[in-house]
């Protein structure tokens, strides 16, 4: 079986704690626990590193994603065929009320 990574952490109390996982630095990090400037040895180095250098947590530390703007083209088309709808319907209604009068 193999085992997972194990961390070293610096605790903002000052101690370190040893064998550490990956995932429970990420919810320490969620638990806002952790920062970026937090100090960590990850698995087989020897010196500190901050936890924002280890390649593993980048994502943690990427600028959410922006969120999509509508698509100028999608909603035109939208509203062209709305607008389509529209005018059919009163082109029924007006092709209805043609008929009954003659």
């Amino acid at each position: 079986m193999i085992t997972p990574p194990e961390y070293k952490v610096m605790g903002g109390d000052g101690q370190e704690y040893d064998q550490i996982r990956a995932e429970q630095i990420r919810q320490w990090f969620v638990e806002g626990r952790l920062e970026k400037k937090t100090p960590v040895i990850p698995p087989d180095a020897k010196d500190w590193v901050f936890l924002e250098s280890v390649p593993e947590f980048a994502d943690l530390f990427r600028p959410p994603a922006p969120p999509s703007k509508p698509n100028a083209s999608a909603w035109l088309l939208k509203i062209a065929l709305v607008a389509l709808v529209l005018l059919a319907g009163l082109g029924w209604v007006l092709w209805k009320q043609f008929i009954h009068h003659h």
